[in-house]
């Protein structure tokens, strides 16, 4: 077992890694090609406004807050550090080799790297929702609320990536076909946050969803139409559900 004093070094090490090399391939950019140029390569109709990428900051600024937690000595110990471990390292190496593959073309590759990344914070969540120790406001928000919004935004991501692979192999194109699988995903990506909000009652994963649907909605604003319509209804069932369990807690109703 690694001593929890070289774990905390290693989760800093990574995390510090994960920053400079986010930077440096847009500052550079690795392959010529910005984050912004790649999205005009992969025009998938999934992809919500430019603006809803800045939640990277927000989960940043998370992250940050998390690795000051893990590395103070009074908290390495602590049965919610230990869930997480060295995982947040393995996730961080995933998220640069997902860096090189997606600016190089890569996107079968940026795929399957992907799903690492997500396999991996599903993982970490999963091993933070099985601690039972009693949880102080402050672990639930650096601990858990950061993982819930990290996980969320990737589940989501991970969404947006298997169309950009599907518009590279010439499966899925922009046209009526494009449009219809595109309020498919919608669903899906609605059902997965009902569902995980259902099991863990995670208000801030839900929340992710509802932030990335907006977005989508925002950007077909001058059309197709149809996707704004029902990525904003997405939105908004999400909300009435979560204000649904929220009415029924406060009446003595654990769940539906």
């Amino acid at each position: 077992m690694i001593r929890s004093d070289i774990r905390a070094y290693i989760n800093i090490g990574a995390f510090v890694l994960v920053l400079l090399f986010n930077f440096l391939s847009n500052a550079i950019p690795f392959n010529g090609l910005t984050q912004g140029d790649l999205s005009e390569l992969y025009p998938v109709l999934i992809t919500p406004a430019t603006y809803v990428f800045s939640i990277w900051g927000l989960i940043y600024l998370f992250l940050l807050a998390f690795i000051i937690y893990q590395a103070i000595p009074a908290f390495r110990e602590h049965p919610l550090v230990k869930a997480v471990g060295i995982l947040f390292a393995v996730s961080s190496l995933f998220n640069i080799i997902w860096l090189f593959v997606w600016h190089y073309q890569k996107i079968g590759w940026s795929m399957i790297v992907m799903l690492l990344i997500l396999a991996t914070l599903i993982t970490i969540y999963l091993r933070i929702g099985a601690v039972t120790a009693e949880k102080t406001i402050y672990d639930r928000i650096i601990v858990k609320y950061t993982f819930s919004l990290y996980l969320g935004w990737i589940t989501a991501a991970t969404i947006v990536n298997f169309n950009a692979m599907l518009y590279n192999i010439g499966w899925l194109g922009i046209g009526t076909g494009g449009v219809i699988f595109t309020i498919l995903m919608i669903i899906i990506a609605s059902l997965v946050a009902l569902a995980v909000f259902y099991l863990r009652q995670d208000y801030i994963f839900a929340a992710v969803f509802v932030w990335a649907l907006i977005g989508i909605g925002v950007r077909h604003a001058s059309g197709p139409v149809v996707l704004t319509v029902f990525s904003w209804l997405a939105a908004a069932a999400i909300l009435f559900f979560l204000g649904w369990i929220v009415a029924r807690q406060k009446n003595g109703y654990s769940r539906i």
